[in-house]
């Protein structure tokens, strides 16, 4: 669902009209439910580590260098996700400033393992020590993707603007110049490619604000929707059900995090699973 049909079926639902182009509107209720639709992603893409936001990182190590750029669509990582693949063994963090403090200013070393803090405002805020001796290593680390909107999926025979985005099998597309696309579909991971009609940058950075009106919501569009409807209705005096947008949002994440199985010993009809803190037994029948 493309972000004109959210915006159109927030204002039929609540009696209002709004104009097809909504990226570009200065009208007032298009506008003002385009600025909502903006922060109520976000918002939404901030309140849980959705599974469909999940990525994988890697930085190689080099010798003598302790600070490393995170990757372009870095939002924030996952806890005890940091390995040295290289070696296989854990990089522990992220460092308190106090332990930070020991390391750099007394030149304590507690442990074997690489240790890692996130520092600073500057692109390398990755910093691991002790300094690298050598160059090579990897390490490896999950993260979740600032990408909660993604542009329309690539098709062929289809008229781009220029300085616009395209989707295609999990990646995200660049164009400078547009064109009428061909017959080959992006699929690289670096550089630029043309698909036999437009020249296509493999874009890595974040995709966080609706650019286009065709772009698309990777979250539920329909608590999207409703979140935008109860914020609306709230401006305007209108009456809507209070509460439903964050119970939705709440059954939204439920539905894509699953238990994690603890023991499955003993009798084999029945299992123990954590979910959100709290233990379960379960009977198979």
């Amino acid at each position: 669902m493309t972000l004109a049909t959210v915006v159109e079926n927030v204002a039929n639902e609540a009696g209002y009209s709004v104009e097809t182009n909504v990226i570009t509107s200065t009208e007032t209720t298009t506008k003002q439910l385009r600025t909502m639709a903006q922060r109520l992603i976000k918002e939404m893409s901030e309140t849980y580590p959705w599974p469909v936001m999940y990525a994988a990182g890697s930085i190689t190590l080099v010798s003598g260098q302790s600070t490393y750029a995170l990757p372009a669509a870095f939002s924030y990582y996952h806890y005890n996700t940091f390995w040295n693949q290289s070696k296989r063994w854990r990089v522990l963090g992220p460092m308190t400033p106090q332990e930070y403090a020991d390391i750099i200013g007394y030149g304590l070393t507690t442990t074997v393992y690489d240790r890692f803090q996130f520092r600073g405002i500057t692109n390398n805020q990755f910093f691991i020590t002790p300094t690298p001796g050598s160059s090579g290593d990897v390490i490896i680390f999950e993260y979740i993707a600032d990408r909660p909107i993604r542009p329309r999926t690539w098709t062929a025979s289809t008229l781009y603007a220029a300085n616009t985005y395209t989707f295609y099998n999990g990646n995200y597309y660049f164009t400078t110049a547009g064109g009428i696309t061909g017959a080959t579909p992006p699929t690289h991971t670096s550089g630029s490619i043309s698909d036999g009609g437009v020249t296509w940058d493999y874009y890595d950075g974040a995709y966080n604000e609706f650019l286009a009106n065709t772009d698309v919501a990777i979250l539920n569009e329909k608590t999207l929707e409703l979140g935008i409807l109860e914020r609306f209705a709230e401006i305007h005096g209108l009456t809507v059900t209070p509460g439903r947008y964050d119970m939705q949002l709440n059954e939204d994440f439920s539905k894509q995090n699953p238990g994690k199985i603890l023991y499955a010993g003993g009798l084999p009809s029945r299992i123990a699973y954590a979910r959100d803190g709290v233990v379960t037994f379960g009977t198979f029948i």
